[in-house]
């Protein structure tokens, strides 16, 4: 239980429960979602729950912090499936029998896979059995590779690498291989089931990894996104091993691919094929493949190199493996929004589509028939995620998870058939929408301004719960990542503006140019302005809060990560920076002439004008440079500025922090470097965030409140 607390300090913050996404029974009487709560000085407990969505109430399943993709047997009102990581990598699957109340009646081992296994799937087969399917890595056979049983007899810790892709995110590339391997459960009679000893590596020989991205915890979804399965086969998303011969930023790009499986106990009987399209519109990255529910159709979304912004929903027949673009044969026209996962509707007639949505994660409704717009379902707040169900009358209802500001979880009931007419229905919220833990939706406001390019900026404005609109309040601008990227009305475990706010600031989250949710075209005006209007904005935003009588301008911080914490270095060496108090700069870019060649991934050519490569665009790399000599000058009217970096972050390197410490010294000017040995480009560990709150908000206080 939260008791209310009169002050959201970062302790209280971090130890809040964090909820997952809850995930209904078949016809939505219980919804399955996880709890994990941190507790100082003791560790972090996370626990599987069982609610009651007609009460709100629910019960522990089982507090076991080895079990993961824990899940319900499809088309079950009260058996549940789960894997356990074992000692020695061995990876035990779990059954768990419901009693009426809710709690577990029992608990079962039903099956041991010889390997650490993730992103477990089934779908129901016409012989009452399961198709199920895992992700891995492989040996040299193509088996089941189990790093564990190896561990004791490798004396060498050496890498060798030819391909230029050595680490990602915050890990060195392996060199086994993932693969999606697949098998049969089998239901003997009620609540005895087993899973098959065997299982076959869908793309065993193909040379394909299977899915991609297994590296990046930045890209879209989690593994269990990145591929489907159907009774008749799998679709994946993969690299096709020829891309390496293409030039540098085209490597990373990826088609979806098809396997059909004729039998989920023997191997396949072919090799994956590429799923083609109709029209093609040129390399890029594909992303949350999709089988109808009847298994007839695939759709996935592709977001070409040639127009990055744009990140187009395709779909095809399984027969012919050719693939339409959705948006030209069903809305007749592009959608001014960019999707950023779907899921097909259970009769397979409409989707379920996520997009950006002017500062906001929203939920839409899409009919696949010609001349349908995409209808809004969700309006407020954020969507984590979402299932459908049909309940006790049959009618189709959407379980929504989401969160706002001021509240970390939100079960929502939508009916999609009677939006206009019926309120959705709240199940449950973590905090009370904020009041549990003194915060309110109160103290959020929605604000645009003018831009540089006389484009209307929207910008979220956070106030203290004790604010009093009589008083001038210190103000912090929060920049985001990305670039393309936004500020959502949603709970951030990391920078989370209300509780930056309750240290007794005004907080402002500007979207500027580039930002994702405002239409195509305003993502794409960052295209070679990456210190040019998305500055000029701020500068923008910077005047429009002069004008608002409670905000004080002259008692400003300007904080930032990743891409943000580039835009704090650029505004160091621009004439803004006198208008600051205090910076913080948190895994920032420093050089960006040689920047990609030091991070893990190299970007497109629509970025900047040209490759980012300074041999073969010096020009466009160097204007955009933070560390540009004739810049590095002005750093000495700088603010002072608190750097934060970690040792494990591949995608802004530790030393692109030291660096801007190191300049930022030279040149008189107080800084502070904040170190991780243990973190990668956000800080995770509870003990490591509460210092790195404390750290920041001791900054801000001393620099800024004296």
């Amino acid at each position: 239980m939260i008791v209310p607390t009169e002050h959201l300090t970062a302790e209280r913050f971090l130890s809040l429960p964090r909820r997952g996404v809850v995930a209904p029974n078949k016809t939505g009487t219980r919804g399955l979602y996880s709890v994990s709560t941190h507790e100082f000085g003791k560790g972090t407990a996370k626990e599987w729950r069982m609610m009651n969505l007609a009460t709100g109430s629910s019960y522990q399943i089982t507090d076991d912090e080895k079990l993961h993709d824990v899940q319900w047997i499809p088309g079950s009102e009260d058996t549940i499936i789960g894997l356990r990581s074992g000692e020695g990598g061995i990876t035990t699957v779990l059954l768990f029998s419901l009693a009426d109340g809710g709690s577990p009646e029992s608990q079962s081992h039903v099956g041991t896979i010889e390997a650490p296994v993730q992103a477990l799937k089934l779908k129901a087969l016409d012989d009452h059995s399961f198709a199920v399917a895992v992700i891995g890595l492989t040996d040299s056979e193509g088996g089941l590779y189990n790093e564990e049983a190896e561990k004791n007899t490798k004396c060498s810790t050496a890498r060798i690498y030819d391909d230029m892709n050595v680490r990602e995110c915050d890990t060195y590339f392996r060199p086994q291989k993932y693969a999606i391997f697949y098998s049969r459960f089998i239901k003997h009679h009620e609540r005895h089931y087993s899973v098959s000893e065997t299982f076959h590596n869908a793309v065993r020989g193909s040379g394909l990894e299977a899915p991609c991205d297994m590296y990046d915890a930045t890209a879209s979804g989690s593994p269990t996104d990145r591929y489907d399965i159907c009774p008749t086969g799998i679709i994946f998303c993969a690299r096709d091993p020829d891309f390496r011969s293409l030039k540098p930023q085209l490597q990373r790009a990826s088609d979806v691919y098809f396997v059909p499986v004729d039998d989920w106990g023997q191997p396949p009987a072919v090799q994956p094929v590429k799923v083609a399209l109709q029209a093609d519109n040129g390399l890029g990255e594909v992303s949350n493949p999709r089988f109808s529910p009847d298994g007839s159709m695939v759709a996935y979304l592709k977001r070409s190199y040639s127009n990055e912004a744009d990140n187009r929903l395709f779909m095809g027949h399984v027969g012919s493996l050719a693939s339409f673009d959705v948006w030209k044969m069903v809305i007749g026209s592009s959608w001014d929004l960019v999707p950023e996962a779907f899921e097909y509707r259970p009769n397979g007639q409409s989707m379920f589509v996520t997009a950006d949505n002017c500062g906001r994660m929203s939920l839409f409704e899409l009919e696949l028939r010609h001349g349908a717009r995409p209808r809004l379902i969700t309006k407020d707040g954020s969507v984590r995620g979402h299932y459908s169900f049909h309940d006790a009358e049959g009618d189709l209802k959407l379980l929504v998870s989401s969160s706002s500001h001021v509240e970390s979880s939100t079960y929502i009931v939508h009916d999609p058939s009677s939006l206009n007419q019926e309120e959705p229905v709240t199940i449950s919220t973590a905090t009370g929408s904020g009041a549990k833990i003194s915060l309110s939706p109160s103290q959020v406001e929605e604000i645009w301004f003018e831009g540089s390019e006389e484009n209307c900026i929207q910008a979220w404005l956070l106030k203290p719960r004790r604010f009093d609109g009589k008083k001038k309040w210190p103000l912090v601008l929060m920049v985001h990542g990305g670039p393309q990227g936004a500020c959502r009305d949603e709970w951030q475990w990391r920078w989370h503006a209300a509780l930056w706010a309750e240290q007794g600031y005004v907080v402002v989250q500007p979207n500027f140019t580039g930002s994702t949710g405002f239409g195509i075209e305003f993502t794409e005006a960052i295209y070679n302005q990456w210190g040019g209007r998305p500055y000029r904005d701020v500068v923008h935003c910077m005047e429009h809060l002069a004008r608002i009588p409670y905000v004080d301008v002259d008692r400003a911080v300007v904080a930032g990560g990743s891409y943000g914490g580039y835009m704090v270095n650029w505004i160091l060496g621009q004439p803004l920076a006198k208008k600051f108090k205090a910076a913080i700069s948190h895994s920032p870019i420093f050089d960006l002439k040689n920047f990609f060649l030091h991070s893990d991934q190299l970007i497109p050519d629509s970025n900047f004008a040209g490759p980012c490569l300074p041999w073969l665009n010096p020009e466009n790399m160097d204007r955009w440079n933070p560390s540009r000599p004739d810049l590095l000058a002005n750093w000495k009217h700088g603010p002072p500025t608190l750097f934060v970096h970690s040792d494990g972050d591949y995608r802004c390197p530790v030393t692109e922090g030291l660096a801007a410490f190191k300049a930022l010294r030279c040149q008189g000017v107080e800084a502070r470097l904040l170190s991780f040995p243990d973190e990668t480009h956000w800080v995770v560990n509870h003990e490591n965030a509460l210092v790195w709150h404390r750290s920041v908000f001791e900054w801000m206080e001393r620099m800024v409140l004296g």
